[in-house]
């Protein structure tokens, strides 16, 4: 059993040390800001808060577990900031960090049929990381990377990104690690030589005609120079009710691995949740696809955010609807005039 835990441990050591903030990428959904600061406070009508808590591997001793806070707003003019602090545990691996991004919005075209802007963003990040080898028995000293009981050590380094948007469409790359390693933990010979990782996004979001629902795909790709590379397919849904302080939202995400030449199939992942006023709440079950994933359990995150919008508007309804109702009023009135009432309201 020590020798099966002794494996596991070493595992998880060695794919946090070589692995980027990979956990960060399971939350863009609802924070797009965290792999493109471009879009760091675009939406002008609201300030936003939301609070993740992700825990996987049920059962497992040292299983992987993520706390993350974030907070958006619009700055003056066409400035927007966005910030969020994470604190990651996985195996005996440790990490706390902060990162600040900020953005600037080019209105190239606004008329009557809508508007088209070019977002530019950049980020800084500085994150406290430390292992501690003190539970793993003799064998483990064999390994070259281990060396005492417990290191630690601080870096920093940067991100910037671009992002189109058309009407209620946009898309972006962005580029995060641009700085070489600088935490002396990766400093060793053994470690692998990471570099940059590039990210890549586009989305919409429409209503469905003659229907309450309201869609929004999301396309993600992401690139670094280890060949780490993954495809991920999102569809948030999201639904109003009779009542207009409650709505009902939820994701359907698909993820998957491109570094194998057919890829391979990552993970599933299924959200639901309710807004009630400013308020949001959502839980997310994802369920691993891969031999590991599979043997040790799927993972849950917590979600809960709440907003404030310029308007003092405490219906359901998130200010990042507003333009898809309002265009869905104008090519058919019948069924928008519902949807603008409640935004007056």
């Amino acid at each position: 059993m020590k020798k099966v835990f002794l494996i596991f441990s070493l595992l998880l050591l060695a794919y946090s040390l070589s692995a980027q903030k990979y956990f960060i990428t399971n939350q863009y959904v609802y924070d797009l800001f965290m792999i493109n600061p471009a879009d760091a406070g675009n939406n002008n009508d609201c300030i936003t808060f939301n609070g993740f808590y992700q825990k996987q591997w049920f059962g497992v001793d040292l299983a992987p577990t993520t706390q993350l806070f974030s907070f958006q707003t619009p700055l003056f003019q066409n400035l927007g900031s966005g910030t969020y602090v994470f604190n990651d545990r996985n195996g005996n691996f440790k990490r706390m960090g902060l990162q600040q991004s900020f953005s600037v919005e080019v209105k190239l075209r606004k008329n009557k049929k809508g508007f088209t802007s070019l977002h530019f963003g950049l980020s800084a990040f500085i994150e406290q990381s430390s292992i501690d080898y003190s539970g793993f028995s003799e064998g483990a000293g064999l390994d070259p990377i281990i060396n005492g009981s417990r290191e630690s050590g601080m870096g920093f380094n940067t991100n910037a990104g671009l992002m189109l948007e058309v009407n209620n469409h946009h898309i972006g790359v962005a580029l995060s690690n641009i700085l070489p390693q600088n935490n002396p933990m990766y400093k060793s010979e053994w470690e692998p030589k990471t570099g940059p990782d590039l990210h890549v996004h586009a989305g919409t979001s429409w209503k469905i005609p003659d229907r309450d629902l309201y869609l929004e795909p999301l396309f993600y790709y992401r690139l670094n120079n280890l060949q780490n590379t993954r495809f991920d397919a999102n569809l948030k849904l999201y639904m109003p009710t009779l009542d207009p302080n409650f709505a009902l939202w939820g994701i359907l995400a698909y993820r998957r691995t491109m570094d194998e030449q057919l890829g391979k199939d990552l993970g599933l992942a299924t959200t639901f949740g309710i807004d009630y006023k400013r308020f949001s709440v959502g839980i997310e079950h994802q369920l691993g696809l891969t031999e590991a994933q599979k043997q040790f359990g799927s993972a849950l995150i917590l979600v809960a955010g709440y907003r404030i919008c310029t308007n003092n508007k405490k219906k359901a309804l998130p200010c990042t609807q507003k333009d898809v109702i309002i265009k869905a009023a104008k090519r058919d009135p019948n069924r928008g005039l519902k949807g603008i009432k409640n935004i007056k309201k």
